[in-house]
């Protein structure tokens, strides 16, 4: 009997060790949540391999080095594409002792020298990149290739490390902060008094923003705007090339390309490796520079974030007068650090996912020419369906394999994935609210509960709502709503429209200024979708399930982000 047992059980596929089976992984973990702000849509396996392997690795190093008091880190695993999260909670009491005093420590250390730590990270990080593209990987021999897979894995085990090390110390300030808050105050992190202690930080990414629309109006003081408006992406390069003006400014753009740190090894979608990177498609950011003067918006996001820092002093001279004098240094050093949090999450991504992740594509594309050349695979981006050992079999001598019978099975699978939504959950607990409560709320985790899952929202019957969601961002907002599954539908967005998706990425921020809000289906008050707005000043409800269902492109909408209620008028 028992054998028969084991015969049902489903035998590891794309990612031997971390494909979800729930016979072998219930026992330990009963719920496993779907981390929805970054697989959907589903992941490729390589890419999945890539993020669950040393991702999962990341937290365990991070949560160790800080002492996290009831955490050990996440179990991770792939199911159609999807992530899925489980956590390593702590839950002896004299562990959770031990643990909180060594955290307390730590704290005092990032607290300290939380600026000084990002700042050599951020070189660190270049310093690997750089590395990586010190391989000619146009003319890299088999062996070479081969080699190369495993740098990357390298690369992407330290990047992870360094990812969670920055967002467990920043997250954890926040969450201790509104710890605090709730207890002495009953202020939460949803609450416009606490928004406006922890925003109007500047950051790469924002810069990066800045120059891109610097760039169009450059385009539009040498009267070449005529072709980014005429002209379709991929014809405005051919375009430029036949003026001087044009080909003098094309070359200003590429000098934002190449010669930036950041400039473009940055993807256009952040968690996967199936879309190009800016340098190897330009296409992408010239289609930014189009969007810029074809909505003709002023870049106001100094003049924002202006406001944002007076209203910062101003929340947090108010907090500190309710604080005994005493307590102060203390309490100002913790919001500062809090702040961080929103910073960081949005500046570790160029620096992490999105510079690394471009790194990786540019490697395993170049190993996927030469399988394909070799008959190993059909075509080149085969190799996404593909994980780095099955690369690691093959990659010496690719003539001497055919995985094309893996390689067709996955894409197949792969493509009928993107066409229906993954679970939010998987679990053998009698509801969500048990499975949030028994398996993800004790671990008292930082980025799941901030990040991944976030709050639950609750209905509040004194309002009449059509969807309920979560504050990522306070105030009130109304405009015709947009539906974005992906980094391409941000083209159609026009000014005033409110953006309604099922998570939003760190590269969308291209239209943040110039939309009327945000309504997102997953995520929590450090979400990307909650970040970017509080520091774009515009409204956000993440958290609003099955927004993506009930609303249509063209209907009006009304959000009430304060108490995360949204109205669809028509």
């Amino acid at each position: 009997m028992e054998e028969k047992k084991q015969e049902r059980v489903k035998l590891w596929d794309e990612l031997p060790g971390y494909d979800l089976i729930e016979e072998i992984d219930f026992p330990l973990f009963p719920s496993w949540f779907l981390a929805g702000t970054h697989s959907i849509p589903p992941w490729t396996p390589l890419f999945g391999y890539h993020f669950i392997r040393f991702c999962s690795h990341g937290t365990k190093f991070a949560t160790n080095q800080l002492s996290i008091p009831t955490c050990k880190g996440w179990e991770q695993r792939y199911r159609d594409g999807g992530l899925y999260n489980a956590f390593i909670i702590v839950r002896d009491e004299k562990e959770i002792a031990e643990r909180t005093a060594k955290f307390r420590e730590a704290l005092r250390f990032w607290l300290e020298n939380f600026d000084k730590e990002w700042v050599g990270y951020k070189k660190e990080l270049l310093g690997i990149y750089s590395k990586l593209r010190e391989l000619d990987i146009q003319n890299a021999s088999n062996h070479q290739l081969h080699h190369h897979n495993y740098e990357m894995m390298l690369a992407s085990k330290r990047m992870w490390e360094i990812h969670h090390i920055g967002m467990y110390a920043t997250f954890s300030a926040w969450v201790l902060l509104e710890e605090i808050c709730r207890e002495r105050f009953g202020i939460r992190d949803q609450d416009p008094e606490f928004q406006d202690m922890v925003r109007g930080f500047d950051n790469k990414l924002y810069e990066m923003e800045k120059r891109l629309w610097e760039l169009g109006q450059i385009a539009i003081e040498m009267k070449l705007d005529s072709i980014f408006k005429d002209y379709e992406t991929e014809k405005i390069k051919e375009k430029l090339h036949e003026s001087e003006k044009g080909r003098d400014w094309y070359k200003r753009f590429t000098q934002y390309l190449e010669t930036d740190e950041v400039g473009g090894w940055r993807m256009r979608r952040a968690h996967d490796l199936n879309e190009p990177y800016w340098l190897e498609d330009p296409e992408t950011p010239l289609g930014v520079v189009k969007n810029y003067i074809l909505k003709g918006t002023e870049y106001n996001l100094d003049q924002i974030r202006k406001d944002l820092i007076k209203r910062r002093e101003s929340a947090m001279t108010s907090f500190l007068q309710k604080v005994s004098e005493p307590e102060r240094p203390f309490f100002e050093t913790l919001i500062r650090l809090a702040g961080k949090a929103s910073s960081y999450s949005e500046e570790h991504d160029l620096y992490c996912e999105l510079m690394l992740h471009a790194h990786l594509r540019r490697g395993y594309l170049a190993i996927g020419k030469r399988l394909a050349e070799k008959g190993t695979i059909d075509r080149p981006d085969d190799v996404f369906m593909l994980n780095p050992d099955e690369i690691d079999r093959v990659a010496m001598v690719p003539e001497a394999h055919d995985l094309r019978y893996i390689t067709r099975r996955r894409r197949s699978a792969w493509e009928e994935w993107q066409n229906r939504p993954n679970p939010p959950l998987i679990t053998n607990r009698s509801s969500f609210e048990e499975a949030v409560v028994k398996d993800m709320l004790p671990s008292k985790d930082a980025i799941a509960m901030k990040v991944v899952v976030g709050e639950m929202p609750s209905p509040k019957p004194q309002i009449k709502a059509d969807i309920f969601g979560i504050c990522g961002s306070a105030g009130e907002s109304v405009g015709k709503a947009r539906i974005i599954n992906k980094y391409l539908d941000l083209k159609d967005v026009q000014p005033g429209e409110i953006i309604v998706c099922p998570a939003v990425n760190p590269t969308w921020t291209v239209v943040f200024g110039y939309i009327n809000g945000v309504i997102c289906e997953s995520g929590g008050t450090l979400s990307h979708a909650a970040i970017i707005s509080r520091e774009y000043g515009i409204p956000a409800i993440i958290n609003a399930f099955h927004a993506t269902e009930k609303i249509k492109t063209g209907q009006r909408v009304r959000i009430d982000a304060t108490h995360g209620a949204i109205d669809i008028l028509e």
